[in-house]
This record gives C-alpha cells, sequence and structure tokens, in this order.
C-alpha cells in the first residue's frame, strides 16, 4: 500500500454513488465504504498514490457539494489498515494506554498514522464515529514513554479545532483495559 485515500459524505446514498464512481474510476482496493454517525458516509480505500488520488477526484467530481473531509496518507504507517479494521495482535500485559478524540473521520486517521510513525507503540484500534455523534477515538498501546511521544506526535497532527481530547493512562488497569480495547 503506497497510499491510503478517504471521502467523507454528508448523505449516505450519494456518499455511496460517488463511492461507485471512485472504485471504478482507478485501480484502488476498498478498506471500507460504510454509514457513521450522525448519517454520513465514509470510503477508505488504498493503492498507489496516483490511483488513489484519481479516485479521491472522482468521488469529489460525483457530490461535489457533499464532501465533508478528505484525506490522503501517502505511505501510510503499515500498522494503520490493521488498527482501522481493529484487527491488530495486542499484549494486554502491562501497558500504558493513550487516547486521542477527534471530532472528524480523517483527523483520527491523521493522528493515528502520526501517533504509529512517532513512537514504539501499537496502535491498536481506530474507532471512527459510529455510536459516537460522529467522534472517532484512536487507541495507542505501549511503554508510558513511548505512548506520551506517540499521543504527542498524533495530537500535532491534527488540524486546530478538530481536537476534543486527548489522555494517556501509564499501567492502565486490566479489567478496563480488556473492556475497552
Amino acid at each position: 500500500m503506497n497510499a491510503l485515500g478517504l471521502l467523507e459524505f454528508r448523505e449516505i446514498t450519494r456518499g455511496l454513488v460517488a463511492s461507485d464512481r471512485m472504485l471504478k474510476s482507478a485501480p484502488v482496493e476498498l478498506i471500507t465504504a460504510t454509514s457513521v454517525c450522525p448519517g454520513k458516509f465514509v470510503i477508505l480505500i488504498t493503492g498507489e498514490v496516483s490511483a488513489v488520488k484519481n479516485a479521491i477526484q472522482a468521488g469529489k467530481e460525483e457530490f461535489k457539494d457533499g464532501v465533508i473531509d478528505e484525506l490522503l496518507i501517502s505511505n501510510p504507517h503499515e500498522s494503520l489498515l490493521s488498527a482501522l479494521a481493529g484487527t491488530t495482535e495486542i499484549n494486554l500485559e502491562k501497558q500504558s494506554l493513550g487516547l486521542i478524540e477527534t471530532f472528524s473521520v480523517a483527523s483520527a486517521i491523521k493522528a493515528a498514522d502520526a501517533a504509529a510513525k512517532g513512537g514504539n507503540v501499537v496502535v491498536s484500534e481506530v474507532r471512527l464515529a459510529r455510536g459516537m455523534g460522529g467522534k472517532s477515538v484512536v487507541i495507542i498501546l505501549g511503554e508510558v514513554s513511548a505512548v506520551k511521544s506517540a499521543v504527542n506526535s498524533g495530537i500535532q497532527a491534527v488540524e486546530e479545532g478538530l481536537l476534543v481530547s486527548h489522555a494517556v493512562i501509564s499501567n492502565v488497569n486490566q479489567k478496563l483495559l480488556k473492556s475497552w480495547v
């Protein structure tokens, strides 16, 4: 994967139509195309940088008024796809927990990529705006100093006004960690 792309639409039906055009316009792989809160639609794709750019452009042309946000990350961190899918294998023993909460899907993905690149940590999951009023959460695990560094890198990647909050819990309680992660 050379690039990760996202378009977030304000309408589900027209977002689906635009997503279809994106997938037909360039040789990209679909990661997810799904509705998110509150009544929006998100499509995530991967592929060569030029193909992802072309697909994003095609989606924007199909639904010009309906794009809320967009994202293109060239050379995303190798763990980002598993974190987006919530399939990262993790060791829950003696971990510190880092959290970054954002107002948008794109901001959370940017934060997750920067966090993964900014410290020796595991970005275990990126929860994208489902059942959270449109907000997203990045979940980071590792040694406390590495988690602090990664959270710092992640929040610096979030555009002004889109960061809700962030936290680091040193040596998080195992019962809480198992129920949350």
